[in-house]
């Protein structure tokens, strides 16, 4: 005997599975449902067809309801109890008119009544009664499908060998698709600032493509050459979806400026950044941290591997090594002050260009690398009282002149302040000093520039918006502000020119009568133009002279005058080594050389423009 809710499976003509809704008193017919059908309609038909169905083996009764929603009301949220008591509250009276219900003509009328009398549209009525038949016509029916949709502000684990989230549209064909898990992610997130970088319109179909082009083909790099080799792409590659590039940008609160939609609430957030002023709250709060403390106190030196191979912006088949990342932090604010991205083994001549960092104007610094910022959003441009530094970066020698220079201490320590790493480790696995990398997705893509960019962003991100534990929930700018304004502080400033000539590294170059040359690149600057060196070199000989210069940007190097300490001047690139401009010292060293340079001093050890000074008064 066939009862009201009887689920009925059958198999032929095709699989399905209907649930018996109504059935009339005198046994003549009955409506059903298909469960798995997307709309409202409802099926009339004789009782006698489904027995029939039954003894011909079409179908048969199933024993146990997996569509019934049956909860313990305790354990349900109030949220829930909600949502369930009002679209009951619509559902009861149109499901008690049986069978008008369940007949076409009539059931538009009824909902067209329901729309007018509960101020809800069509398709909601009709997505309440869908539900309440689908699942034993019962209230709890209509409890909301959240177990089945991702938490607000939650990331769903990836299982291996489970695609997560809702099958895909393109058909059986397309096949699971490819779980965004947190690798994946990190590849939205550099792409999509790689592409913001070089376009002045952001596009997200045109950053989507151009990711699918840089960082989803297959790669690998030479370790021979450092050639980057790219291999044909395999037809049953699986690639992320733009749906699911889409979704993770909108929930995504560690992305560019650009790809936030212009909203009122995405407006309100990017505005909420760049304020300045601190709540009383707020202020309360920070007053009862430790009296010692204040900005400028100590700033915290450090440097971390990050595992990506950048390429050279000359020939971007070369790659040139993993970067290294070079962070003065604030030991009060933990406020990120300065930054420097070097290549090679860490060493404490690129630490020195870090802390040069923190004397700089944030607003140029940031806007050479395509940021434009507000001042407020990078207040930091001083030197400490003291400089902490990690032991792994060595230079006693220099020490002694930080403190002779600038007043500076200078203390080696084994660990510092790590909440800045979080914020770097959305976008790239770091690995700790002369550590090997392992191959990486973003490897042979990016060059030195787009990286500094990057990071650059994660470091405005970081002090902007991080909040840290053991200020409340405060943010390292709020912190550093209120420092600044409430305890004075022990920030010290001095010309930038001056900070950032001084702290380079010196290596020694030779005046030839083409030119000042420098790691194979040739320079010249008005004074030798004026003393008329390259003449008296071609008659007398070369010789030698000291130069502070920046590996990450070769295009002008600093002649020191022995006569004049502290005194700086400017070499530009000569005409001859044009094709160097605006690359790096490791770039420069991967170039093909045609013309074997006797000059070339690559082999000189590195010393500070301090270290040099004292040579000469010596």
């Amino acid at each position: 005997m066939l009862l009201r809710n009887d689920l009925l499976q059958y198999t032929h003509p095709s699989p399905r599975t209907v649930r018996i809704l109504w059935i009339a008193p005198e046994q003549s017919h009955a409506y059903v449902f298909d469960v798995a059908a997307r709309s409202a309609d409802v099926e009339l038909i004789q009782l006698s067809v489904l027995h029939a169905d039954i003894r011909a083996g079409h179908a048969s009764v199933l024993p146990a309801d997996p569509y019934l929603m049956v909860v313990s009301q305790e354990l349900l949220p109030a949220k829930h109890l909600q949502l369930r008591a009002r679209a009951w509250a619509i559902v009861e009276p149109l499901v008690a008119l049986e069978p008008g219900i369940y007949e076409a003509r009539q059931r538009g009328q009824l909902i067209a009544q329901a729309t007018e009398t509960h101020g809800v549209s069509h398709p909601t009525i009709y997505r309440y009664l869908r539900r309440y038949w689908q699942r034993g016509q019962t209230p709890n029916a209509l409890l909301p499908d959240y177990g089945n949709s991702g938490g607000r502000g939650k990331v769903r684990q990836a299982s291996a060998g489970v695609k997560r989230g809702r099958p895909r549209k393109s058909g059986a064909d397309a096949g699971p698709g490819l779980n965004a898990d947190e690798e994946i992610r990190r590849t939205f997130r550099v792409a999509t600032a790689h592409y913001a970088a070089g376009h002045d319109k952001f596009s997200r179909l045109g950053a989507y493509q151009q990711m699918l082009a840089d960082f989803f083909i297959e790669r690998h790099i030479d370790a021979d050459s450092g050639r980057v080799l790219t291999v044909a792409g395999s037809q049953d590659a699986v690639l992320p979806t733009f749906g699911q590039f889409n979704y993770w940008l909108d929930h995504d609160d560690d992305r560019p400026p650009e790809v936030v939609r212009r909203n009122a609430a995405a407006t309100a957030n990017i505005a909420a950044v760049a304020a300045v002023d601190v709540p009383d709250a707020a202020s309360a709060r920070f007053a009862s941290l430790p009296a010692g403390g204040r900005p400028g106190a100590g700033f915290y030196l450090d440097a971390v591997r990050a595992e990506v191979q950048l390429v050279s912006r000359a020939d971007r088949h070369q790659a040139i090594g993993r970067p290294l990342v070079y962070l003065a932090l604030d030991s009060y604010s933990r406020m990120v002050t300065g930054v420097y991205i070097g290549m090679g083994q860490a060493n404490w001549q690129h630490a020195m260009l870090a802390l040069a960092n923190c004397g700089a104007d944030k607003q140029r610094y940031t806007q050479q690398m395509g940021r434009r910022i507000e001042a407020a959003q990078w207040p930091c441009r001083h030197l400490p009282e003291t400089l902490f530094a990690n032991s792994a970066l060595t230079g006693d020698a220099e020490r002694d002149a930080l403190l002779n220079n600038f007043n500076l201490r200078c203390v080696t320590v084994d660990h510092g302040p790590d909440d800045w790493k979080a914020v770097l480790e959305k976008r790239f696995r770091l690995l700790a000093p002369h550590a090997d990398g392992l191959p990486c997705r973003l490897d042979g893509v990016l060059d030195l520039q787009q990286f500094t960019r990057i990071v650059v962003d994660c470091i405005l991100y970081y002090n902007n918006r991080q909040q840290l534990a053991h200020a409340g929930g405060a943010t390292p700018r709020q912190l550093w502000d209120w420092g600044v304004a409430h305890r004075g502080g022990s920030l010290r400033t001095y010309p930038e020119h001056l900070i950032r000539c001084s702290l380079m590294p010196v290596a020694q170059a030779d005046v030839a009568g083409d030119g000042i040359h420098l790691f194979d690149s040739i320079y010249t600057c008005a004074r030798a133009i004026n003393e008329r060196w390259f003449e008296r070199a071609r008659l007398r000989g070369q010789w030698s002279v000291r130069v502070a210069y920046d590996p990450s940007n070769m295009d002008m190097v600093y002649l020191l005058d022995p006569n004049a300490p502290m005194q700086f001047h400017a070499c530009h690139l000569a005409d001859g080594s044009a094709a160097h401009q605006q690359l790096s010292a490791a770039e420069i060293a991967r170039l093909p050389r045609t013309v074997a340079n006797p000059a070339t001093s690559a082999n000189t050890p590195l010393r500070t423009t301090t270290q040099a000074f004292a040579s000469f008064a010596n």
